[in-house]
């Protein structure tokens, strides 16, 4: 038996922590801060560990060796925890702080793909609201204006149509951040988002299969950016030719400029892309898996996850193979929606403003021959140890099947058997892809090697 520890608290957290003990019957894993609503078999959670203060982590770990530490929440990572474990002597797989800054500035990141040769739009950044209005209005393009920092729904980024809305979206982060102002104005890209995975070593790397995120909150792609109401897995657009073109444009670059600025990085980067008629085009850079496109891609890798990120830590990761199920996946987040919609003054739910928490969820059990996953993301237990709701996105539900098609079937499906006041989720996930033309099975390979 083997005992690790990963650093994490979302849907993406449950996500790891399951391909861990999945892939492995000999480990178990502690999740700190976790969620105290799982009842998983060799996944024990440890509330009293803090995603923003990794003393706590040395505190437990002091008391619970582990082989090593896998740190997949952002704020982890910006909080130091790689450095602070590794300068006291754990293993740690995850970037440096350092290196986390890529996604945590938005500036850095676009700075970084332009620095070492990632496609990506043209942008510029401000401090100054009069500056950044300026250059919109000289922009011939559309714009996306972005706060500078980590936002808490994933909502920092606002796509424009026209000028006025860009130099509103200006003003409105002028007004929220004051004197602190850091923004980033880029040219607004058209096309099909991909999500790009990649597990790294240090020196190679290991591609995961691509996703297709749902950012936006409402129907049809409507609403404001969150932080993801579902996804696909693979990319519907996934072809062995895009696979090659992530490498040679996205993936190899991006760990060229690591080594130039000796950056360490070990773990799951997530590249964010757009497919336009130019070619691949980066959004932004992550230093993490996603969340909610974890849900989607993990459940369906099938090698022995433990054993990768020994590779990672030997560096050897170069003879390693990723073995996946070749399945498609459809996964749709349950949120806390509005508890009375037809009160004016009920509080709106996420992510439109305040909502309830506490909110008691039905209809969690799980049968092992049924075709879905559920992976807990803002679920507590209360006083009696029942699952209730303590946050935004609450819980998301999985569904696999040869084609998109039966994916989402069996995801649906799922999600009417659950139940909580306020539940809202998206009803369209995936759907625009399989009117006559569902995902075909092996859209990616079943067998990936590394770089060579």
């Amino acid at each position: 038996m083997t005992e690790v520890l990963v650093i994490d608290g979302t849907g993406r957290g449950h996500a790891v922590c399951d391909l861990f003990v999945r892939t492995n019957p000999a480990v178990t894993v502690y999740y700190g801060p976790g969620c105290d609503a799982l009842t998983a078999d060799r996944i024990v959670t440890v509330p009293g560990i803090r995603v923003d203060d990794p003393s706590t982590a040395l505190e437990f770990l002091a008391e619970h060796p582990v082989e090593f530490v896998f740190v997949s929440h952002v704020d982890a990572l910006c909080a130091g925890y790689t450095d602070v474990l590794s300068a006291h002597g754990h293993k740690v797989i995850g970037p440096s702080a350092a290196a986390a800054q890529l996604e945590a500035s938005k500036e850095r990141g676009k700075r970084f793909c332009a620095e070492h040769g990632l496609p990506t739009a043209e942008y510029a950044a401000f401090t100054d609201a009069d500056a950044a209005r300026a250059y919109v209005r000289s922009r011939p393009y559309a714009c996306v204006v972005k706060t500078d920092g980590l936002t808490p729904d994933g909502d920092g980024a606002v796509v424009c149509g026209t000028s006025a809305e860009a130099e509103a979206a200006v003003d409105a982060f002028a007004a929220a951040q004051g004197e602190n102002l850091q923004l980033v104005v880029e040219e607004r890209l058209y096309g099909r988002e991909i999500s790009v995975f990649a597990l790294l070593d240090g020196e190679d790397y290991l591609l995961f299969p691509t996703a297709l995120d749902f950012k936006r909150t409402l129907e049809g792609d409507a609403g404001k950016n969150c932080d993801g109401m579902g996804s696909l897995a693979p990319h519907p657009q996934s072809s062995p030719a895009l696979l090659e073109q992530i490498r040679r444009d996205l993936v190899e670059p991006f760990l060229h400029g690591l080594a130039a600025e000796e950056l360490s990085y070990t773990g799951f980067v997530y590249i964010g892309a757009m497919i336009t008629d130019s070619g691949l085009k980066v959004i932004e850079i992550n230093t993490r898996f996603g969340d909610s496109e974890a849900e989607a891609v993990l459940p369906g890798v099938h090698s022995d996850f433990t054993e990768l990120c020994r590779a990672v830590l030997r560096q050897d990761l170069s003879r390693s193979l990723l073995v996946t199920d070749g399945l498609v996946r459809c996964s749709v987040a349950l949120t806390q929606g509005c508890l009375d919609p037809a009160d004016p003054t009920a509080a709106p739910g996420w992510p439109f403003g305040a909502f309830a928490t506490g909110r008691p969820v039905l209809g969690l059990e799980e049968s092992p021959h049924d075709p879905t996953r559920l992976f807990y993301a803002n679920l507590r237990a209360d006083a009696d140890g029942h699952p209730v709701t303590s946050g935004g996105r609450v819980l998301h539900v999985v569904g696999a099947g040869r084609t998109l098609d039966e994916a989402r079937t069996h995801a649906y499906r799922r999600i009417e058997g659950i139940s909580f006041r306020g539940m809202r989720h998206r009803t369209d996930i995936g759907a625009a892809f399989t009117a006559g033309s569902p995902l075909p099975v092996g859209a990616e390979p079943a067998i990936a090697e590394t770089r060579r």
